[in-house]
């Protein structure tokens, strides 16, 4: 800074020390001027505030937006594309339920749905990757365009009037001791600094329809997101419903223990022919096997739960409701007598004191009928 400057700084510091301290009045601007400043300023402190909110929407997670930031400058200084994008919450509950869901596997009901779930889920995150991109392009990148240029030369050119004005108002006090020419410099350059910024200010306050624009570009975007999300979530919600009725009219099931093979165990095996031989009784040239009954069956109690069965006979693997009259209803685990076979769908059976039709498919035939 060369002399002349140095003595025109330390002028405007005087001369503002004397407006501060001493109460010494300086040249006033006009109404208008300083209401425009005024609105400016709140414009100013607006926009920083609109944007760090509008970011905390899109990107809520500080410590994520921040990884992105480093790999986006180490990406720029590598000149390479960055290809990460923010981590959205939803993209990540798809992946957990798509991989458990997986893991369950397709013959799991709950499996399914979590797959299907996890899937729509993805589906949401892709669409608000959407919606980051479009509120950048449409509001954000406008309005930090606004911040960098247009309110930064009005922040220099407000500063610039302050200064001159200062500076006009130093000389005016040393009238007599400056020549009229350069007091009459100095009141130039302070309203044609006036000017500027008027001019200045006055261009961004007129800008209101870009503005409403950038705010309604802000809203159809956020619309778009919602409906997308929303047709996503109604067509899966369609799906759990359609799910959920499959699987509630599928036949009720109970835990039914599986057969144990036995071994090569001579002993172990010798004595389980005994258990089965004392708990059966005697019958004469006939074969037969035990089997327990389901406790409250008609056919058994729970003083004798086994029962033998030396005529055709079958498990019921599932509960059956029947649907026309002549049918049989059971339980699962009932233990039904077979009374003849009506064809390859349907048994005729009898289940303590009650006669009727039984689906093949719901029994599984411990002894079968005779052959015809």
């Amino acid at each position: 800074m060369s002399v002349s400057g140095m003595k025109k700084q330390l002028h405007k510091a005087s001369q503002l020390l004397n407006e501060r301290l001493m109460g010494a009045e300086g040249t006033k601007l006009d109404e208008d001027f300083l209401k425009m400043e005024k609105t400016v300023t709140v414009i100013n402190v607006l926009l920083a505030e609109l944007l760090s909110r509008t970011t905390d929407l899109l990107q809520p997670n500080p410590a994520y937006r921040a990884k992105l930031s480093m790999l986006s400058t180490v990406s720029r200084i590598r000149g390479q594309a960055r290809t990460v994008g923010y981590p959205q919450t939803e993209a990540m509950l798809g992946e957990c339920m798509l991989f458990y869901g997986q893991e369950l596997g397709a013959t799991s009901e709950f499996g399914g749905a979590l797959m299907a779930v996890g899937g729509a889920l993805q589906q949401v995150s892709q669409a608000k990757d959407i919606l980051d991109v479009s509120i950048k392009q449409t509001f954000i990148d406008p309005l930090q365009e606004l911040q960098r240029w247009e309110m930064k030369e009005i922040k220099y050119q407000l500063k610039k009037v302050n200064g001159r004005r200062l500076d006009f108002d130093y000389k005016k006090g040393r009238r007599g001791k400056v020549a009229p020419e350069e007091l009459h410099l100095a009141w130039d350059k302070f309203i044609t600094s006036k000017e500027l910024a008027e001019r200045s200010m006055f261009v961004v306050l007129q800008s209101d329809v870009d503005r409403i624009g950038q705010l309604d570009a802000l809203i159809a975007a956020l619309l778009d997101y919602h409906c997308n999300a929303q047709r996503i979530l109604l067509g899966l919600q369609g799906d759990l419903q359609a799910r959920l009725t499959a699987a509630s009219n599928k036949p009720a099931r109970r835990f039914r223990s599986k057969k144990i093979q036995v071994g090569d165990d001579h002993s172990g095996t010798v004595g389980f022919y005994h258990q089965l031989s004392a708990a059966a009784p005697r019958s004469s040239g006939k074969q037969f096997m035990v089997v327990p009954s389901k406790p409250g069956s008609p056919i058994s109690s729970y003083a004798d739960c086994g029962l033998v069965l030396n005529q055709p006979c079958c498990r019921a693997m599932y509960s059956f409701m029947p649907n026309r009259e002549g049918e049989l209803d059971f339980n699962e685990g009932d233990i039904i007598i077979l009374t003849g076979q009506v064809d390859s769908n349907w048994y005729e059976g009898t289940l303590g004191n009650r006669s009727g039709l039984l689906p093949v498919s719901y029994v599984d035939v411990l002894v079968p009928l005779p052959l015809p």
